[in-house]
């Protein structure tokens, strides 16, 4: 099997994946932590549950983007040994000639 599979904190995709599932988990908590009176038991606790709701989903989505964004400026490209034997050696640079030498030396 030529190619592999390869887990890194490096690549872009995962971190907006992470970011996403931070999003969701909050839209599903939201409620539920009302429920058991997280926010309180007056009529002001709708209010900060719907806050948190937001502020959840905005700061997962922006971290999960962000991240992935960061992470995509520090991508290492790893290649395999045998990918770098395979390619052809480069050719010599072009020198400048030399100056001719004297007969008598």
């Amino acid at each position: 099997m030529s190619g592999s599979v390869r887990f890194t904190w490096l690549r872009s995709n995962g971190w907006t994946r992470i970011g996403v599932i931070g999003a969701i988990a909050v839209l599903f908590a939201a409620p539920m932590l009302w429920a058991l009176g997280a926010f309180g038991h007056d009529e002001e606790s709708v209010r900060r549950a719907l806050v948190f709701a937001a502020a959840g989903i905005w700061f997962f989505f922006i971290i999960g983007y962000g991240a992935g964004w960061a992470m995509r400026g520090f991508i290492v490209r790893q290649k395999e040994g045998d990918e770098e034997e395979r390619r052809p050696a480069a050719p010599p640079a072009h020198q400048a000639p030399h100056p001719p030498r004297p007969a008598g030396r």
